[in-house]
């Protein structure tokens, strides 16, 4: 295998991996954006409550 072929073969493995590594920073970046959305709802929940409790309207 000459040099060419080699690096040729170098760089397709690295192409690979650097697809990989893509994909798996599309799921931590859903999975964050998840998670920041269900921190704003949680925070708007306690907000609520807290307003509620300040009123006295408690249900």
């Amino acid at each position: 295998m000459n040099t060419d072929e080699r690096m040729l073969e170098v760089l397709q493995q690295t192409l690979a991996k650097i697809e990989e590594l893509n994909a798996r920073l599309g799921h931590i970046e859903k999975d964050l954006t998840s998670i920041d959305k269900y921190q704003m709802n949680m925070n708007h929940y306690a907000q609520a409550i807290e307003m509620a409790t300040e009123n006295n309207n408690i249900m």
